[in-house]
């Protein structure tokens, strides 16, 4: 079976960086972790049918907003998850109202966040 690919779109690189590796350490082979910092490239592996789970940082100067419109309007069965440091009711029914399925909040352990992925993607199947 190919492995599921995982798109993490974050402007941090550090946070993107740290989120990557803990998840390909963790789920392994399974998957391929990839990290993109802009959104134009998210969008672009992502409108290339290369994702099956998209990670985004939503925080307030990002332009996550946007790319998940895009990803909703030309990809609308892709799973997003909102993963944020900036965690508020408003943000969250902004997501929600996106078509977000997943939200949590940084900081997350990475051993809480590994459910969750594997939760999406087994649906996915």
């Amino acid at each position: 079976m190919a492995a599921y690919r995982i798109l993490i779109y974050d402007e941090d690189p550090t946070a993107a960086l740290v989120t990557q590796r803990g998840l390909q350490t963790l789920l392994g082979d399974e998957v391929v972790v990839q990290v993109a910092t802009n959104a134009n490239e998210a969008w672009l592996t992502c409108a290339h049918g290369n994702v099956d789970l998209l990670i985004v940082d939503p925080s307030p100067y990002s332009a996550a907003a946007a790319l998940i419109r895009a990803v909703r309007t030309y990809r609308p069965y892709l799973p997003i998850l909102a993963l944020t440091a900036y965690d508020t009711p408003g943000l969250r029914a902004r997501m929600q109202a996106l078509g977000v399925e997943l939200y949590a909040a940084k900081p997350i352990e990475l051993r809480e966040l590994v459910p969750l992925v594997a939760q999406v993607l087994h649906q996915t199947v």
